[in-house]
């Protein structure tokens, strides 16, 4: 079996470690948090606002919760490894589908 792995890091300051164990939750969100940061206001600003039909694209729980489901659903897993002050790391690992195995709807 093949294992697709794929490393997304970013240096944004890293996940709070009173808060790491939620992060997987649904309807678990920081948005508001970060939102009021006056250095983030500026994004946050044009995301939300970039124009008349649109809404946040942020801040309702769901992101992270249902990309860990769909990795499982394709046998494999969504792993999150934060340095608090630095920055987090998001492994998202896949096994290999060449159709000989197991089938499975997508």
């Amino acid at each position: 079996m093949f294992i697709l792995l794929c490393r997304i890091s970013d240096r944004g300051g890293g996940i709070p470690h009173s808060i790491l164990d939620q992060v997987m939750d649904y309807h678990f969100s920081t948005a508001e948090q970060s939102a009021q940061d006056p250095r983030m206001s500026n994004l946050f600003n044009n995301i939300t606002n970039s124009g008349p039909q649109s809404g946040p694209m942020h801040g309702f729980g769901f992101g992270l919760p249902t990309s860990r489901a769909y990795a499982e659903y394709l046998g494999g897993s969504l792993a999150i490894q934060s340095m608090q002050g630095i920055g987090t790391d998001v492994y998202l690992r896949l096994r290999h589908i060449d159709g000989k195995g197991e089938s499975f709807r997508v």
